[in-house]
């Protein structure tokens, strides 16, 4: 797999982080996927400002300005052969001198920056995916929040390893009430008589940047659409289904458990991916890199 690192400012192809990482030991770190579109960067700017939404949680300190981290992510682009990258962007807390669940108060946090190459033309998927209802809960707000997005995914992980050995490609998780929140790193949508429906974020999820972007065009459009409280009963009746995520952009659903959707990709989800794609090329055509910054 063609990849490319930048810790801490090196960039190499084999980053390596030390064994007392606090990210490693203890998943004390946060983390953001961004994706390239016609080689620039999309959505950087709403993914900094969840990062350090989730830092804020975390109690931890990101000393980088935006316009650093952009410049790295930029400087590392450069570097790339290919055309269209994953890129991730991880801070951990820092690397300790010894084990010890207390954060030592001279830590330095780490900047990760781990892009690759994903399909030059993203293409909207004509037979979908099989979600299965996970038996496992999304972690409870007040545990720790899915809306912060750090290192700690095994509650996600293990709701994936569940849906595959079922024999289906990723899992739909509910929280303590039984209300569905979203799949294991996506925000689901479903379509009911012309409605396009989404969880409200006090579910207990993680609000996607394409889910902003695809409510920014539902609403541009004047196509009804709403955030309700979906119970698993609810999912049977949808004419439509489709994930969200910054790398994969929107997934058609096929069959939820043992229910077939009627369409996929139905109607309204080609028009939002359409209209996905005109609003990213867009963006790009008007980007401008930080150019200040990138002889760093």
């Amino acid at each position: 797999m063609s990849l490319l690192t930048n810790l801490n400012g090196v960039i190499d192809t084999t980053a390596t982080v030390s064994v007392l990482d606090r990210g490693f030991l203890y998943g004390d770190s946060i983390y953001e996927v961004v994706r390239t579109f016609q080689s620039r960067h999309f959505g950087l700017q709403e993914h900094l400002d969840r990062l350090r939404q989730s830092a804020a949680y975390l109690y931890m300190d990101v000393p980088w300005s935006d316009q650093h981290i952009q410049a790295e992510v930029e400087r590392t682009l450069q570097q790339a052969p290919w055309q269209e990258s994953y890129i991730r962007i991880v801070v951990s807390r820092g690397t300790e001198t010894k084990i010890s669940l207390q954060p030592s108060p001279a830590l330095q946090p780490n900047l990760l920056i781990v892009i690759s190459e994903i399909s030059p033309e993203p293409k909207l998927s004509e037979t979908g995916i099989h979600l299965i209802i996970s038996g496992r809960r999304r972690n409870d707000r007040q545990a720790l929040s899915p809306a912060a997005k750090t290192g700690n995914y095994l509650n996600n992980l293990l709701a994936l390893l569940e849906a595959q050995q079922q024999g289906a490609q990723d899992a739909l998780m509910l929280n303590a009430q039984g209300e569905v929140t979203e799949a294991t790193t996506s925000n689901l949508w479903i379509v009911r008589e012309g409605v396009v429906q989404t969880p409200p974020a006090d579910v207990g999820l993680l609000k996607g940047i394409t889910r902003h972007f695809l409510w920014r065009i539902l609403q541009t459009h004047h196509i009804p659409c709403e955030e309700v409280i979906l119970k698993p009963e609810d999912l049977w009746s949808a004419e439509e289904a489709f994930l969200s995520s910054s790398v994969r952009l929107m997934m058609p659903v096929n069959q939820i458990n043992e229910y077939q959707l009627p369409q996929y990709p139905g109607k309204i989800t080609q028009f939002l991916w359409a209209e996905l794609l005109v609003l990213m090329a867009k963006a790009s055509h008007s980007f401008e890199p930080n150019i200040a910054s990138l002889s760093i």
